[in-house]
């Protein structure tokens, strides 16, 4: 690849970017492409151009996942906070563990990167579900 197709493909990740179609995995993988594909292009000045424009997208994609990161995980944490409050009956309680587990579903599925670490962070909550609903079940008379 030579610079002028460099240019045009780094434009291209742009404007992906400004009309929002471009994931954070997208924009990694893009960095990682336009890396290797300019690694032997020979002058300096275009060396350090690219460098600086790819260094650029890395910043991009190092903001995106902090401030993405950051309200899944704060979202998250609100929401195992409240599943496991004991606060209120067994049925409340249930009720507010089958909300969290379905935030933190919904909120997985938005953010596949990090899809696996929050559908882990349900498995915690399915069990206390469990734990409470055996727990209604005994306290009931038969």
């Amino acid at each position: 690849m030579n610079y002028d197709e460099f240019n045009t493909e780094y434009t291209k990740v742009l404007d992906q970017i400004q009309r929002g179609d471009c994931s954070a995995a997208s924009l990694a993988a893009h960095v990682v492409r336009l890396r290797k594909a300019t690694e032997g292009i020979g002058t300096p000045a275009e060396r350090t151009q690219i460098s600086n424009d790819l260094d650029a997208l890395g910043q991009m994609l190092d903001l995106s996942r902090r401030s993405n990161t950051e309200d899944v995980w704060t979202l998250t944490s609100d929401a195992l906070r409240r599943a496991t409050s004991g606060e209120g009956s067994p049925a409340d309680r249930i009720a507010r563990v089958e909300e969290s587990i379905s935030e933190i579903t919904d909120l997985a599925e938005r953010n596949p990167i990090e899809r696996e670490a929050l559908m882990q962070s349900t498995s915690t909550l399915k069990t206390l579900l469990a734990s409470l609903k055996t727990s209604l079940t005994v306290d009931q008379p038969a």
